[in-house]
């Protein structure tokens, strides 16, 4: 897979370096498949080499190359280790388009330079009653003076427990009214370690076994009004942002996944030998690894050139 013309040196270059460091690093990611251990050390060497911080800006310590970066980092590694790309997917996804955009310059100052550095992050939107319908989250966030308390629970989150950094959305406002103008949600960080969060759970998810997903507590949780992201009521308009962007690194991880697919079925196909012939011989085998193909090239030209919108700071939200 090869850079489209309109990416920059930098991206290019970008891009073979992370397929480098992916094939050297494949069997540590394969050992802590099989062992079902959080890859820690591959983890912080990505950070240590300031590969999270690709779509960062270089004055918060991150490379600068907006999200077609993101989406190259992303695709690479999903090709090799599925795992340790939806973590990363999962830190750069952790409010970092948020926080760059509603976020104030303290807090950038303070946030992106650790993300940039490997900090782990989550985002934490899905509860029990609300997934696909992020807008009937229950996790409350009552103001008390300067900090707020959170109380509820949260599940099914990427990095739950090995994360640091967890972008929490909750629910300020039971008005009906601003519930129907999407004003009653607002978007918070809240750090491991805090009294009172906890991870009640994990799961084990298919293809997924070195990564933590699991269900996380907030029992009387205080979090600084300056942990906030954005005003209050905000959370809604926060969470779409952050979503397309996040969708676009997803989506750009999902190539890596047909890449994965196809790297593993052609030659499957080629030494499987089925009435007296490889069965990558018979038509109808041809046809579906033909469909692959198509789909592969379909889905990077997609991906890739909403990416290059992301960096011409045009609306993507159709793309």
């Amino acid at each position: 897979m090869k850079g489209f013309p309109w990416w920059t040196e930098e991206q290019l270059a970008f891009q073979q370096e992370v397929r480098a460091f992916c094939n050297e690093i494949a069997p540590i990611d394969a050992r802590t498949r099989w062992t079902r251990e959080f890859p820690f050390e591959i983890y912080k060497e990505i950070g240590k080499r300031g590969y999270i911080g690709a779509a960062i800006p270089k004055e918060y310590g991150g490379l600068g190359l907006g999200a077609t970066g993101a989406c190259i980092l992303a695709e690479e590694l999903h090709t090799l280790m599925p795992g340790i790309g939806r973590i990363v997917v999962g830190n750069m996804n952790g409010g970092l388009r948020q926080i760059i955009e509603a976020g104030t310059e303290e807090q950038k100052k303070k946030y992106l330079p650790k993300i940039a550095g490997g900090e782990i992050g989550a985002v934490v939107i899905t509860e029990m009653t609300a997934g696909t319908d992020a807008a009937g989250v229950t996790l409350t966030a009552k103001k008390e003076g300067d900090h707020y308390v959170l109380n509820g629970k949260k599940r099914f989150i990427v990095g739950a427990g090995v994360a640091d950094r967890y972008f929490v959305y909750a629910r300020t406002s039971d008005n009906p009214e601003d519930f129907r103008k999407r004003k009653h949600i607002t978007a918070f960080v809240v750090q491991k370690g805090t009294p009172g969060f906890s991870c009640e759970k994990l799961n084990e998810i298919l293809a997924f076994e070195n990564v933590q997903n699991g269900s996380l507590d907030f029992d009387n949780v205080i979090v600084s009004e300056a942990d906030r992201i954005g005003h209050e009521g905000e959370g809604w308009k926060i969470m779409m942002a952050g979503l397309n962007f996040e969708r676009t690194v997803i989506s750009a991880g999902t190539i890596g996944w047909q890449r994965l697919l196809l790297n593993n079925c052609v030659p499957y196909s080629q030494r499987r030998v089925q009435f007296g012939k490889a069965t990558i011989d018979i038509p109808a085998n041809q046809t579906k690894i033909a469909d692959i193909v198509t789909r592969l090239k379909v889905s990077r030209v997609a991906v890739y050139y909403t990416a290059y919108l992301w960096d011409n700071d045009e609306d993507v939200s159709i793309e």
